[in-house]
């Protein structure tokens, strides 16, 4: 109990630094429990120096890394795909992952290559979204990532091979028997049940286990470990080994396991509490709490990051609640255990998945009782039956029988997933309700092992409550958002009153460093989904310059969009149109068709030039958005000479000015900005651009307005309540709010 009570005073410091009133709540209930087991006042006194000492060392700088050229690398290991093979490698004790983009490179396990080799790292997270590319490399003990374009530029020698790298290769081997084995998809399946090589999930399945709230079923965790465990005894038992012999092969077969599964996290927990299990079981001893505390102290040891993996999180917690709760439920049937592990599994995890990944299910449960006998019974069995047959010969009539078997189960969780909404979004938790949750989960696992059907339902009606008011906005009436896209632009609106969203713009394509990852997949589609937005109401596509389009085919495929407004006499639309599915060609409506529009209380003046040159910038869309008393100027690309032209047709004064062309001095002549007089600039332009935006001229021009750059600042958020706009920037200054003036809104019809 002591080591589960130090474990839990180090989570309070992380917390305290993320989270400052969930720590204190934590701290609060550390010290509380400590005193109900009569704990010593010097016992309290550590409790507190180590969660101090927690916070201290969370709240310091995080380690930097590597240098941004390597000079000699070794092949430790392969990074499996289902249609290549990249590479971990390691160099002067850091490791990376490398990735082989021609597909040529034939590099052995043990060879020591040497070159130019750049080391690619993710940029720091520039928008108001909980994912950090530094932040994952450092929980993966990565220290950057290679992208080799050209494998004859290494010059590689074979060198002799360590411990782990002789696993590696037996890992290797093992892989290719069972992907020789079959020629059908299953084999696939085979592997990412027996060595959690994760890589082979497509996408597509990836999301389908997602939405069904099984994915854990396919990552090698503690329900794996226990099958081998059984079935190893089981067989053994049959040959009528002594018990302590039988116990002293599944220790040995364990620690080979977890060498074979890339000595993951969910992996290491479980592995590790089965081999101290079985050795205390030798001196009649079993301290659950103690074993898996342990565990979990010697992963923080060796990667203090790893406290903020999701899948730590999710593993321990699990197993407390089930070790804690297990002296209600042993005396149970055995389907009656395996039920309540399941509901206990799902209530005690509830509140890190909302906090995590941002949404809720409303099946998972249900799905998680049918699909956890099914795995336990059916496919795990099968996967280990097949691993044997690979020592012999797998017959053709077994083959047509796995892939008859892994079809129908894949083809039915396709089919589920698609049936019906799984998931909704949900926006970021307040701490406060993240503590009445908590509380809340705990209450009502607790009801659940006692059968108490009315506490039941009291417990899921107030979550429920808790849930639906941690989602209102009591204090905005709209969020105008300028998104970190880099060189390009992208911008929320949401009107919270009515549950309106309009996206204008949604930034460029090119990605290269993170594998080719869209660039609305680290953007917009997160903060959006952190934001509980899952229907976009309007997308407006100012012109179609991909540093302004890019996105919105990959946002069509992950979003519901109510209609995309574009200009459709753009000089570039036929050709884009090519790329359009006909389902979402039939959400398209024409700029040049209306005037003006609404989306709920956000109100649209369109400013039209007639006749605008035939050039895509020139024939940007050009809108006024009106937000309660502030207004708001649009311009997307145009240059000085539809700036003039607006200018002679139109009342242009603007509390706030989304900059042209990203500042560029093609745009943004003093006549238009004297016009439009704004308080705020907003400026969309990417870190150290090669086009040196935001110009010199611009910048004098804008003299008298507050200039606001994601250049600088990143991701930048407009709270807007009544008269009152907040501002709260990534990067910089801390909020501020200003007051509007009152005075009457200007006109903005053709004069």
């Amino acid at each position: 109990m002591t080591l589960f009570y130090f474990l839990i005073s180090i989570i309070t410091g992380c917390t305290i630094i993320i989270s400052p009133l969930t720590g204190l709540f934590f701290y609060a209930i550390l010290l509380y429990s400590s005193y109900l087991k009569g704990r010593s006042l010097w016992f309290k006194i550590s409790l507190s120096l180590s969660a101090a000492a927690a916070a201290f060392i969370y709240s310091g700088e995080a380690p930097g890394f590597s240098p941004s050229t390597l000079s000699q690398i070794v092949i430790e290991d392969y990074k499996y795909y289902t249609d290549s093979l990249h590479y971990i490698v390691t160099s002067d004790d850091r490791t990376y992952e490398m990735y082989d983009e021609a597909g040529s490179a034939a590099l052995r396990i043990g060879d020591i290559c040497t070159g130019s080799l750049p080391v690619s790292l993710p940029q720091e997270q520039r928008n108001f979204i909980k994912n950090d590319g530094q932040q994952t490399l450092r929980i993966n003990e990565l220290s950057g990532r290679i992208y080799l374009n050209d494998a004859a530029t290494l010059k590689c020698e074979s060198g002799s091979l360590t411990f782990s790298q002789k696993f590696s290769l037996i890992r290797y081997k093992y892989m290719s028997k069972v992907l020789d084995s079959s020629l059908h998809d299953y084999k696939f399946d085979i592997l990412t049940l027996s060595v959690g090589n994760k890589n082979y999930i497509s996408p597509e399945f990836f999301d389908a286990l997602q939405k069904l709230g099984i994915y854990h079923l396919y990552v090698i965790s503690g329900t794996h470990v226990a099958f081998l465990s059984a079935v190893i005894f089981g067989v053994l038992k049959f040959f009528r080994l002594p018990v302590n012999m039988i116990k002293v092969i599944i220790i040995i077969s364990l620690i080979f396991f977890l060498f074979l599964n890339f000595f993951s996290p969910s992996v290491l927990r479980a592995v590790f509490m089965g081999v101290l299990l079985l050795i205390c079981s030798f001196f009649k001893q079993k301290p659950y709490l103690a074993i898996i505390s342990l565990s979990a102290l010697i992963q923080l040891i060796i990667n203090p990051y790893v406290i903020y993996h999701a899948g730590f999180q999710l593993s321990y917690v699990t197993t407390y609640f089930i070790l804690l709760a297990r002296p209600l439920f042993m005396n149970c049937a055995n389907l009656v255990q395996l039920i309540l592990i399941t509901v206990i599994s799902e209530l005690s995890t509830l509140v890190i998945v909302l906090i995590n990944f941002n949404e809720i299910s409303i099946s998972g449960l249900i799905l998680n009782i049918f699909f956890v006998p099914l795995f336990s019974f059916i496919i795990f069995p099968s996967v280990i039956v097949y691993n044997i047959l690979l020592f012999f010969h797998v017959p053709p009539a077994i083959d047509m029988l796995y892939h008859f078997l892994y079809t129908l189960m894949k083809d039915s969780i396709y089919y589920l997933a698609g049936a019906f909404k799984h998931r909704f979004p949900v926006k970021n938790l307040p701490d406060v309700s993240i503590i009445i949750m908590m509380f809340l989960t705990y209450r009502l696992s607790v009801h659940v092992l006692a059968f108490k059907i009315k506490k039941i339902i009291s417990c899921i009606l107030v979550f429920l409550l808790v849930l639906f008011l941690s989602q209102q906005h009591l204090n905005k009436d709209f969020t105008l958002t300028m998104v970190d896209v880099g060189q390009g632009d992208a911008f929320v609106i949401q009107d919270h009153k009515n549950k309106k969203t309009v996206l204008l713009d949604t930034g460029g394509t090119y990605q290269h460093d993170e594998n080719r990852i869209n660039l609305s997949d680290k953007t917009l589609l997160p903060y959006l989904k952190e934001q509980g937005v899952d229907f976009i109401d309007v997308i407006i596509i100012s012109h179609l310059d991909l540093d302004h389009s890019g996105e919105v085919l990959n946002i069509l495929s992950k979003k519901n969009v109510g209609n995309i407004i574009m200009n459709t006499g753009d000089v570039k639309f036929d050709d884009w149109l090519k790329t359009v599915s006909y389902e979402h060609r039939g959400l398209i409506r024409n700029s040049g068709d209306m005037e003006d529009f609404s989306v709920g209380n956000i109100h649209f003046d369109h400013l039209i030039v007639p006749g605008a040159a035939p050039d895509s910038n020139e024939q940007s869309v050009v809108l006024k958005a009106h937000l309660n008393s502030f207004s708001i100027m649009f311009t997307g690309d145009i240059g000085l000479v539809t700036e003039a032209e607006l200018t002679a047709l139109y009342n242009l004064e603007s509390d706030i000015l989304k900059v042209g062309h990203h500042g560029s001095d093609t745009s943004s002549g003093e006549e238009f900005i004297n016009a439009v007089e704004p308080e705020i600039a907003l400026i969309s332009a990417g870190v150290n651009n090669r086009y040196g935006h935001p110009h010199v001229s611009v910048i004098e021009n804008l003299a008298g307005s507050r200039i606001i750059s994601t250049k600088d600042k990143g991701m930048v958020e407009f709270s807007i309540n009544h008269d009152t706009i907040c501002i709260r920037s990534k990067f910089g200054d801390s909020e501020q709010c200003l007051k509007k003036d009152t005075k009457k809104e200007p006109e903005t019809r053709p004069e």
